[in-house]
This record gives C-alpha cells, sequence and structure tokens, in this order.
C-alpha cells in the first residue's frame, strides 16, 4: 500500500473505453497507482455475495503475490454514465460510486419507481422557487439525479444494487437542493439492520473531473452530469464524511508507463 493514499477517496473519470473489459483494465491501473505497484500485477475480478457468481457483482482487487501490496483491502466502485465512467478508491471501507446524466433521471415515469414521498415533495418545493419556473426546473432536475446517485451509491456499497427497492431508501439534501452533500435517513425493509449513519455521502462534479481530457467538447458537449460517492465503516462521524480527491484519469495513464 502507497501510504500517501492509506486515507480519504480517490475519484477518477475518463473517457470510456471501447469495451468492458476496457474500462476494468483502467480501473486495475488505478487500482495500482493508489497501492503504488506495477499495474501489471493487478487485475479486476468480479463476486456477487449473493450468489457467488464471477460474472457479475461488485469489482474486486486482486493482486498478484510478491507485489508489495501490503496487508490493507483497497476498495472500489465502477460507475458508467453516457461516455465517461467514473472510478472510487479507498483504503478507508466499502465504497460505492454513480455517476448519472441529469438529462437521463429526468425521462417521464422516473419519480414513480426510484424516489419516496419525502424525496418527492422535496422536489415540488424546488419546482417553483422566487427565480421563476426556468430556474426551478434545473434545480429540481440536478436535485433529482443527486438523490439518485446517492441511492446508487449506498446500494453499491453495500452490495445490493437494485435487488433493493431505491424507494426504501430515503436521501435528503442540505436545504432541500442546496450545496453539500447528501445524507441516508433512512432505509425501509432491510434484510440486515443497515446503519444509516455509518453511510458517509460525498457530491463530486465529474464535469470538472473531464476537463483537460481530449474527449471533453465533443460527445460530452453541453451534458449535465452529477456524481456521488459513499464509503461505509471508515471510522469518522457522519458529519466529518471522507475527503474526496479527484486524480485525473491522465495520472493513471501516465502509471500505466512507469512506476509509482
Amino acid at each position: 500500500m502507497n501510504p500517501e493514499r492509506a486515507g480519504d477517496v480517490f475519484i477518477v473519470v475518463a473517457p470510456r473505453g471501447s469495451t468492458d473489459a476496457d474500462d476494468r483494465r483502467f480501473l486495475a491501473a488505478a487500482a495500482a497507482w493508489a497501492l503504488g505497484v506495477d499495474p501489471r500485477l493487478v487485475r479486476i475480478e468480479r463476486n456477487c455475495p449473493h450468489c457467488g457468481g464471477r460474472d457479475h457483482g461488485r469489482p474486486l482487487v486482486a493482486v498478484s503475490p510478491g507485489a508489495g501490496a501490503g496487508t490493507h483491502p483497497l476498495h472500489v466502485s465502477l460507475s458508467r454514465a453516457v461516455g465517461c465512467v467514473a472510478f472510487a478508491l479507498t483504503f478507508l471501507g466499502p465504497v460505492g460510486v454513480d455517476i448519472e446524466s441529469v438529462a437521463d433521471v429526468s425521462r417521464a415515469g422516473f419519480d414513480a419507481v426510484a424516489l419516496g414521498q419525502a424525496e418527492l415533495t422535496a422536489l415540488a418545493r424546488l419546482s417553483a422557487p422566487a427565480a421563476g419556473a426556468a430556474a426551478g426546473a434545473a434545480d429540481t432536475a440536478r436535485a433529482r439525479a443527486r438523490l439518485w446517485t446517492a441511492k446508487e451509491a449506498v446500494l453499491k456499497c453495500t452490495g445490493d444494487g437494485l435487488r433493493v427497492d431505491p424507494r426504501n431508501l430515503t436521501v435528503s439534501l442540505p436545504g432541500g437542493g442546496g450545496r453539500g452533500s447528501p445524507r441516508l435517513d433512512a432505509w425501509r425493509g432491510a434484510d440486515v439492520d443497515v446503519d444509516v449513519d455509518a453511510i458517509r455521502l460525498r457530491d463530486f462534479d465529474p464535469g470538472t473531473a473531464l476537463m483537460g481530457a481530449e474527449y471533453v467538447g465533443t460527445a460530452l458537449v453541453g451534458t449535465a452530469l452529477v456524481g456521488t460517492v459513499a464509503v461505509l465503516g471508515e471510522g469518522r462521524r457522519a458529519a466529518d464524511g471522507p475527503t474526496v480527491h479527484i486524480v485525473p484519469n491522465a495520472d493513471i495513464r501516465h502509471h500505466l508507463n512507469g512506476p509509482a
């Protein structure tokens, strides 16, 4: 383990590869960067905690013996939206990341299958602010995306995925939709007790993370993206939460060609 990367959470956002395997190889390179080892010694495996399947489920980092990666496990998560992919990496505990296009979660019928009553009420309050209907529509769309990415990040973090009805999770935004990260308030009907205070959520801006990539300004021009990362059991109070560091994808590409 690279001691300089032992704390907090690292986010990498990059253009999507040609195949899912390409994305997993880039995630392996990001994991090697975090571990401070040769990328050729790291691979990404998959494991479903429910059925034990190896062709689906959360990504797991596998390091070749003798790589000198240390004993602390590196937890990772992966998300895709439009033309980009996001990775979350941390030694703190299980992690989940989600990125979404604001437009994709604004389609008709989405709210009915994704949001609970408390969240629908919060969005309704945003729909007609003093600034006017146009500002209200934009604020509502972004708040909806923030709520959804928070839910997806939590369900990836716990390994439940969409086996759980996302309406069973209640997420709130500071000030109803203003600045600051979302909070998981409740989880109804969980098979096991879920300590919602042990799950920390943090927003990040995938669009800003992509700036400088050649891909931006072509396929992603005009696309609004929202991202949230969730971390479980990293030993801090919920009010503190993890610190999120954006790692330029160019740093990971450089690591592919040289030592950490």
